[in-house]
């Protein structure tokens, strides 16, 4: 099942159907770790915080897909992705290059 779009504080929901009013940092993430991702924080590499949870009330159950996308005006592309389980573990990937990256995979090797 693939999920809609989601949006946090820093990123803003933007439907279009031509990639043209994509921002070059939107991609899809895709849980392969056979545990629900119940958190999804999305930051530039550069903070030292986390921005918010950007799944709110839903859940990423495993090998499920959703969509995110940040405002066309955004300009970073380093960006570090969070998320957390089902278990209270958490998992993070650093230094994702957005602009050249349109796909994020959680497997449980990561």
């Amino acid at each position: 099942m693939k999920k809609g779009l989601f949006a946090g504080a820093f990123l803003a929901a933007v439907f279009s159907a031509t990639a043209a009013w994509a921002a070059p940092q939107d991609f899809t993430i895709t849980n392969h770790t056979g545990h629900v991702i119940v958190t999804l924080n999305v930051s530039p590499s550069d903070s030292n915080r986390w921005g918010p949870d950007i799944l709110g009330r839903e859940v990423l159950a495993d090998n499920e897909q959703a969509e995110v996308t940040f405002d066309r005006n955004e300009d970073q592309c380093e960006w570090d992705i969070r998320v957390t389980y089902d278990d209270g573990t958490a998992n993070d990937e650093r230094g994702i290059n957005l602009c050249e990256t349109t796909e994020v995979e959680f497997t449980p090797s990561n």
